[in-house]
């Protein structure tokens, strides 16, 4: 990664500076880390950055390299370096609304049905060939196919017609929350949501805590049935099992 800094930023540190990305320099703090987002939504999310900046919104700064650009590649890799300007365990809530134009289209993830639907299908197929392989994938795959599924059904009765969109994160994580490569368009409920699953499971949360988070919210009808669709659906499982099966993981 220090080479990717000389090179493309003219920024020269040691290995022993760099703390998985993270450096400090001229007292300014940074993460340099993978791009790993789709090519074509680089441009949309340069702009919204440029656009949450200017409204003062709270987000992190992309910084250009040398060649006025805002990716640097590196042995097959793609970089993008931040500057952090807010603290990085800070969360908030509700989210920013979007703008919605020509420049942020393709940012825009609202389509739950269809995007659900393809991850199913594509775990279906890929379970045919792996179920041996992965016995314990198998013994617990259909029951939250099953919620999605029941998920999907939800969200094709909503009228959807002139619902708000906010910027939104594409999962929700204190050291990236305000890191413009994680944004996306969506409905307001999604962060709450992704986050509330998230506590549930992995901190210990329990349901009385998430019911005195949910109260506060001010949810309007839509908003929640939206809110329920989105805990339904089983976001958590389906991560784990992407980590198992395209990662290696355990």
């Amino acid at each position: 990664m220090k080479n990717v800094l000389n090179y493309y930023y003219h920024i020269i540190v040691n290995d022993s500076d760099l703390q998985n990305g993270y450096f400090t320099y001229n007292n300014n703090h940074f993460l340099l880390f993978f791009y790993r987002r789709n090519m074509d939504e680089l441009e949309s999310l340069v702009f919204v950055n440029n656009y949450m900046l200017n409204n003062h919104l709270l987000i992190n700064c992309i910084i250009f390299n040398i060649y006025n650009e805002a990716f640097s590649f590196f042995e097959g890799k793609v970089y993008v370096l931040i500057m952090i300007v807010v603290p990085k365990n800070k969360i908030s809530y509700p989210p920013y609304p979007a703008i919605a134009n020509d420049n942020t289209k393709i940012l825009q993830r609202n389509n739950w049905d269809y995007l659900w639907s393809i991850k199913v299908d594509y775990i279906e197929y890929q379970m045919l060939h792996l179920e041996k392989k992965y016995a314990l994938i198998k013994e617990s795959i259909n029951y939250y196919i099953g919620l999605a599924e029941n998920a999907i059904s939800y969200f094709k009765l909503i009228k959807k017609d002139n619902i708000p969109l906010y910027f939104n994160h594409r999962r929700i994580t204190k050291n990236n929350f305000y890191n413009p490569m994680e944004i996306i368009i969506d409905y307001k409920v999604r962060d709450i949501c992704e986050y509330l699953k998230r506590e549930f499971f992995n901190n210990g949360k329990s349901i009385q805590d998430i019911k005195s988070i949910v109260y506060q919210l001010d949810l309007n009808y839509i908003d929640s049935i939206l809110f329920y669709v989105r805990m339904l659906y089983p976001s958590y499982y389906f991560d784990i099992y992407e980590q198992i099966v395209n990662n290696d993981g355990e």
